[in-house]
């Protein structure tokens, strides 16, 4: 037995390949809201545009698009 709770150990052993993961969604979300609005990079999104991808993300529950619409925005507001 491993001499650490189950979620440390899960957390330390998946960490890389959730990276992968949520790198991956992150990209295909980017991609397909630049496709959306015709811009060439997330960071060409106006104030508008924000909002609008805000009310998707809250319009939402949970599932992998979520996921994406909170990645979009965490990275919008670190490059803000």
């Amino acid at each position: 037995m491993v001499d650490k709770s189950l979620d440390d150990f899960l957390s330390a052993q998946t960490a890389p390949a959730m990276k992968i993961i949520e790198d991956k969604i992150h990209a295909e979300v980017t991609a397909k809201i630049c496709e959306y609005f015709g811009i060439n990079a997330i960071d060409e999104l106006n104030a508008e545009q924000i909002s609008e991808v805000k009310e998707a993300q809250d319009s939402r529950e949970k599932g992998f698009i979520k996921l994406g619409y909170n990645l979009v925005l965490q990275r919008l507001r670190e490059k803000s």
